[in-house]
């Protein structure tokens, strides 16, 4: 490929570069090319012309795209998709010409303010109407994202889908075999939007790709936020939007395709129970007698399901309130390291920002701050990050309990040391918290933790902020050995943690920093060759949360080998040397005194004679 001047992009156009058209004002431009509003002299009419960049227009697979994107458009007619007018080609580019569509993008509509629940979803129908049509005329969008969605004022703000250029055609449409641009295995598209089998392989995904896309935009759009690892249905993320969005965008977002919506078809159907007058935006069409009864008995099993779910609740309620009525035993309660490492459910994968340092001796891990994404495991409660810091946000359910950590291998050394700042904070009282602290008691105490875990996540050592005023605590479960130590107690808001382990295999655990720093409890001896009790592999660093909210900033793994027997011996006598010569002078000035007084009977004399 051609080296790409940054400033072609940026170079002014003759208005009349282009035979038949006049060229008015550059509206956007990117990495293709440039979008210029311009005249169509022929009809008078405004329309958009695309330009791909001069640089790019000497590559044949830049070239092949923006082809591409023309026979896509051209197969297309839909009042919710970017029309063509025309394509050809000047002396030093290639030109589309499109509809031109006067209003912003779907991206400035997500940032306003203001939601307008309804609105949003009339519009995301359009949207899903016109992907639902492209599918249907054989062409898979692939690059779904609220840039690529315009909205025209001059028609009332409808949506249009535009940017087809990384469209695909599927297998039985006549234009598969000419634009067949993307490789096996290779990764198409913006990676926020895209479906976890596109970014392995863009070839092979089908529509069911392009319906992830559209369950991310229609979660930002709700939320503000792209859904992003293991995140929080819309209803709870956003206050007053229907919980049965829930499942429509849940559905959507699915890892795995044979989980999602079958076609977009299906989910329109859903989102249409919850938009009224759905159809508005289309010409009237009257329900066919199929179309009543699927809706009639849509209708009937919601409601069934719904009675069901009323009675599952109300059933659960009584086994509560005849539990908390009993006079039997208090259940023991789990330690809090091992609460954390219990089975959490399905583990996710997520990246979060953090650096890795390899040297030949040292090897370190730091999550949070850095210009590297760590791979993580997330289990249990859903986590974020915020200002470089790993997040617990607060959280109502069973749910309660979070842990998150690094997916690293080949972390091996002899001297380990795991360090962080940790904050532990209850979480505000609602309505739902005052109805479980009713029914099952006061909730436990905001717990955060730092742990060493084992390749089983059976052997850890676990230290643990119990919140500022209660001691921190020190736990482990290693083979057979298992116990509890309580430390000094954590000041108010933040506590810094540390764990370290030397090359004899004594931990010891502290709090504090600095002249601060004060140990916990008693070191506690695991012997040489200490990384055996966790497991066949290392441990690795993770973090944890019970209850509230739990913020970990700073986390640093770092572990090194011991200095080789051979090169033990010279650093007693380094530390000796030292020693020696202050003795030395010590003695010095106690046999100095001797010679003084000889001096002063000389010096006496002048004194006592007689001056000249």
């Amino acid at each position: 490929m051609s080296s790409i001047d940054p400033t072609a992009i940026s170079r002014p156009r003759s208005p009349d570069l282009i035979s038949g058209y006049h060229l008015e004002k550059l509206v956007g431009s990117g990495g293709m090319g440039e979008v210029h509003k311009a005249t169509q002299l022929s009809l008078g009419r405004t329309v958009a012309v695309k330009l791909l960049n001069p640089e790019l227009a000497k590559d044949p697979s830049f070239i092949a795209r923006f082809q591409k994107e023309a026979a896509a458009l051209a197969a297309l007619s839909h009042p919710h998709i970017v029309s063509i007018v025309d394509k050809g080609k000047t002396d030093t580019t290639y030109y589309l010409v499109m509809e031109f569509v006067d209003g912003p993008s779907l991206r400035e509509l997500i940032r306003a303010p203001e939601l307008d629940v309804t609105g949003a979803l009339r519009r995301m129908l359009e949207i899903c109407r016109a992907i639902e049509y492209a599918h249907g005329r054989g062409v898979i969008h692939r690059d779904l994202k609220p840039e690529n969605i315009l909205l025209d004022q001059q028609a009332g703000g409808i949506a249009k889908v535009s940017d087809f250029g990384l469209a695909s055609f599927l297998a039985d449409a006549s234009p598969s075999s000419r634009y067949a641009l993307t490789s096996t295995h290779v990764s198409m598209g913006t990676l926020s939007y895209m479906a976890p089998e596109q970014r392995v392989d863009a070839k092979n995904a089908d529509a069911r790709a392009d319906i992830f896309s559209l369950g991310v935009i229609l979660y930002e759009w709700l939320t503000g936020e792209v859904p992003l690892g293991t995140f929080d249905p819309p209803s709870q993320r956003k206050e007053g939007l229907d919980p049965r969005l829930d499942a429509i965008v849940t559905r959507c977002l699915k890892p795995d395709p044979e989980d999602r919506y079958p076609s977009v078809r299906a989910l329109i159907e859903d989102l249409e129970l919850l938009v009224p007058g759905s159809m508005s935006s289309l010409p009237a069409v009257r329900p066919t007698r199929i179309h009543r009864l699927r809706q009639g008995v849509r209708k009937v099993v919601r409601k069934t399901l719904q009675a069901a779910a009323a009675l599952v609740v109300l059933a659960a309620l009584g086994v509560l309130a005849r539990e908390w009525l009993r006079d039997g035993e208090a259940r023991p309660r789990v330690q809090p390291g091992a609460a954390i490492m219990e089975d959490l459910g399905p583990m996710s994968a997520l990246t979060g920002p953090g650096r890795s340092e390899d040297a030949s001796e040292r090897r370190t891990l730091a999550l949070g701050e850095g210009p590297e994404q760590l791979n993580l495991l997330v289990s249990g409660r859903p986590v974020e990050f915020q200002e470089n810091a790993v997040i617990f946000p607060a959280v109502d359910g069973q749910s309660r309990v979070g842990r998150v950590r690094m997916n690293v291998v080949g972390r091996e050394g002899d001297i380990a040391t795991l360090s962080a700042r940790l904050r532990a904070d209850a979480a505000p009282p609602t309505p739902m918290r005052r109805a479980l602290a009713f029914w099952n008691g006061p909730p436990r105490a905001t717990q955060a933790a730092v742990l060493l875990v084992g390749s089983t996540d059976l052997d850890y050592v676990a230290l643990i902020h119990n919140g500022a005023g209660e001691p921190v605590r020190l736990e482990w479960a290693l083979d057979e050995r298992r116990g509890t130590m309580l430390g000094p107690d954590a000041p108010e808001g933040e506590a810094v943690l540390e764990l370290k382990v030397d090359a004899e295999g004594v931990l010891q655990a502290f709090v504090g920093k600095g002249k601060e720093q004060r140990a916990i409890a008693e070191p506690i001896n695991l012997g040489p060759g200490w990384m055996e009790h966790f497991g066949e592999l290392p441990p690795v660093p993770a973090v944890g949360c019970i209850e509230g909210t739990c913020r970990i900033e700073g986390l640093t793994f770092t572990v090194r080998k011991a200095p080789p027997p051979g090169t033990t011996a010279p650093v007693p006598t380094l530390a000796v040397r030292p020693a020696a010569p202050v003795p030395a002078k010590a003695v010095a000035p106690k046999k100095a005194p001797p010679p003084p007084p000889k001096k002063q009977p000389a010096k006496a004399p002048p004194k006592g004679g007689k001056r000249r």
